[in-house]
């Protein structure tokens, strides 16, 4: 690793501590990392250094880093270990009070630390703050303004897909911060025992903030922390497949180890009834055999969540009334999956 540098390129030792570092899992990013580096060294709040760790890319990423952007330090990694390992090594080497997750298909408006930095400031009980995230291809499309959770144990990004018109603009208390930028605090993270390294990908930051949930602290959406995604430009069919098995997996992790018995009871039916739906839509979209191989390894894994779970459950401080009352009742997708399986029963009887 280099010696570490702030992110507006100057220089600084070793023994010099910053208040923010800003952590960019990287794995073959080049398309994306130059402007994702560019609007990151444009910041208005300067206190800050930048890692970038490279999870074993072969497209040149760490060779462009290195002779474009010398003030970021790399980590390079001798395999691709996914999302949560490789925000975990920067995190436990992180002497800041913060630590920030930036994925490196974005692009970052001037003020977003500030604004991060300013929100779990003002929120003392925050363990993240996470960001408006809105489309790179589409501006005025949202991304993410906070992660939820519903009843059904279905995590959604709040708002994706919709036209920003200033719905999201108050700064309110979400379930969980996005992973693909958001700010924490960093000794925060380390009680809550980091990212879950299991997950790989998908359903980290959901886990770590209903880990955040259960011990008491918040989540809190900071809607002038705007930042551009690009999302999905890696998503081909063998990506899409990996996303698809990762999601229902990691789903199942993430209900067995960190939902209260009493609401996981509750919501049985809801759990059970979206369950189905998903399995409905799988065999329309022929991923049967990926969604039972998830499934299988669901089972083969369940031992060890089930010994995680008691660790995780050990730490909570919230009663189940108030972790209700953070979830939402509605399922976002069962509309847009009806309309969608309306359309195609019509163009079928049409043609």
């Amino acid at each position: 690793m280099k010696s570490e540098r702030n992110g507006n390129g100057s220089s600084t030792a070793e023994e010099i501590r910053f208040p923010v570092r800003v952590i960019i899992p990287n794995w073959n990013g080049i398309a994306h990392l130059p402007a994702c580096l560019e609007t990151l060294g444009a910041q208005t709040y300067r206190e800050f250094e930048t890692v970038v760790v490279d999870n074993a890319s072969s497209d040149g990423s760490v060779a462009l880093i290195e002779s474009k952007f010398p003030a970021v330090s790399v980590i390079r990694l001798d395999e691709n270990k996914g999302f949560g390992a490789a925000m975990n090594i920067a995190l436990r080497g992180a002497r800041s009070d913060y630590v920030a997750c930036l994925n490196n298909d974005t692009e970052v408006d001037p003020g977003w630390l500030d604004e991060l930095v300013a929100c779990l400031e003002r929120h003392p009980r925050a363990a993240a703050a996470t960001s408006k995230m809105l489309a790179l291809s589409e501006r005025g499309r949202i991304d993410d303004c906070g992660d939820i959770l519903t009843t059904y144990f279905r995590a959604y990004a709040r708002g994706r897909g919709e036209e920003d018109k200033g719905q999201y603009d108050e700064e309110v208390q979400v379930f969980g911060a996005s992973g693909g930028a958001s700010l924490w605090r960093s000794e925060t993270a380390r009680e809550l025992g980091y990212f879950d390294e299991d997950l790989f990908a998908y359903y980290e930051d959901v886990d770590l903030s209903f880990r955040a949930n259960l011990a008491g602290y918040e989540c809190w959406y900071a809607p002038k922390a705007v930042v551009f995604h690009a999302g999905g430009g890696t998503s081909r069919r063998q990506a899409s497949e990996f996303a698809y098995y990762h999601a229902v997996r990691n789903r199942w992790s993430m209900i067995v180890k960190n939902g209260p018995a009493p609401l996981l009871w509750r919501s049985s039916l809801r759990i059970l009834f979206a369950e189905l739906l998903s399995l409905a839509k799988a065999v329309t979209e022929r991923k049967t055999i990926l969604t039972l191989k998830a499934h299988r390894d669901v089972l083969r894994a369940l031992p060890a969540w089930v010994r995680r779970r008691k660790e995780v459950q050990r730490t909570r401080r919230i009663s189940n009334r108030e972790l209700r009352r953070l979830m939402s009742s509605g399922y976002p997708s069962l509309g847009h999956r009806i309309r969608k399986a309306s359309a195609n029963v019509f163009r079928a009887r049409t043609t």
